[in-house]
């Protein structure tokens, strides 16, 4: 129950004097140049390269200020910098393969397979992390994935608030310093949202029979999109508007049409960064173009639409007071919940 303070004390915290921050714009690594150049190498440009370049890379240098108002405006912000959705969207891809899509049973069965696939998976999440430069997003989700599957040796296969408030010390106890940090507050506050709603919603609504069909399975993902979309705005909404002053009112519809797309284009950048432009690489590469060009058209609609965003400030007095309910709403919705698994 303690890890349920963690969102109170963060927010109490806002009306502690931050440290006076200091960041100065740093180029980018060496190597992020030379594999956003084999991205330009494969035939893309202009606004799609850019986009690729954020998503896949970590790479936003070339993001002109309109791209950013687009993805600002229609809620999709988040899509942009390299943190838990694209290292989860990598991390699923690996899991999948290494297990060939599931099938590939002796790696759950005993310890030492088990222990193998998560050695091989954290290395390769801490290795994407120093592909994208150690962007502090990218590290706390990678220290998340780290944690995550550390317990997966011992069969602990949920991601659990102990698993998130663990993570959150271990950043901390390196970097105290984050506490204040927009992103961090935006990304744990998201996480533990969805970890307390997102699952206990979805096993309520999922129905066994949707798992048969095309129809019933797209739907179920639909519901899947809606119900985390809800969650972690419920979790970030008082950051948003303390930090930003505005509130994206399409963030469903948004992430509806850019969490799909993202979950292909990343896998198919990487490819694409791969093989360079030579080959198979090419139609990689205008399909990573294609996806790019789509997202950033959606974005553009949707931040047209009327009333796209709206003017909301509050300040730390009312964020405290926000998540103070929000927790005391967290206990009556865990004794719901035990109620209703007790009577299933």
């Amino acid at each position: 129950m303690i890890v349920l303070l963690l969102p109170l004390v963060a927010a109490i915290l806002f009306f502690v004097e931050a440290p006076p921050r200091y960041s100065p714009k740093k180029a980018p690594n060496a190597m992020q140049e030379r594999l956003y150049q084999r991205l330009a190498d494969g035939g893309l440009s202009g606004d799609e390269l850019a986009t690729v370049g954020a998503l896949t890379l970590g790479y936003k240098e070339e993001l002109g200020k309109e791209l950013r108002r687009h993805f600002q405006a229609s809620g999709a912000a988040h899509v942009l910098a390299v943190s838990g959705l694209h290292t989860g969207i990598i991390y699923g891809v690996l899991l999948w393969l290494l297990t060939l899509g599931g099938r590939f049973k002796p790696l759950y069965e005993n310890w030492l397979g088990r222990g193998l696939l998560s050695l091989i998976l954290i290395a390769a999440m801490w290795g994407y992390a120093w592909l994208t430069g150690m962007t502090p997003s990218v590290v706390r989700a990678v220290v998340m994935v780290t944690v995550f599957e550390v317990g997966c040796m011992f069969y602990r296969q949920a991601i659990s608030l102990n698993t998130i408030a663990a993570a959150a010390v271990l950043i901390l106890l390196v970097k105290p310093q984050d506490l204040w940090s927009v992103s961090f507050q935006l990304s744990f506050a998201a996480t533990f949202a969805i970890v307390l709603f997102a699952k206990q919603m979805e096993l309520y609504l999922h129905r066994k029979e949707w798992n048969y069909t095309f129809r019933g399975r797209f739907f179920d993902f639909i519901v899947g999109t809606i119900i985390i979309s809800i969650a972690a705005q419920l979790g970030t909404l008082p950051i948003t508007m303390y930090y930003f002053g505005q509130v994206s009112t399409y963030f469903l519809l948004t992430n509806l049409i850019v969490l799909p797309l993202a979950t292909l284009l990343v896998p198919c950048g990487l490819v694409s960064i791969a093989l360079g432009g030579c080959g198979i690489g090419i139609f990689f590469s205008k399909a990573t173009w294609a996806l790019a060009w789509l997202m950033n058209h959606s974005v553009e609609w949707i931040e047209s639409l009327l009333g796209s965003t709206v003017s909301a400030h509050v300040n730390g007095w009312m964020v405290a007071i926000y998540y103070a309910i929000l927790i005391i709403f967290c206990f009556f919705w865990a004794k719901t919940w035990k109620n209703v698994q007790k009577t299933n």
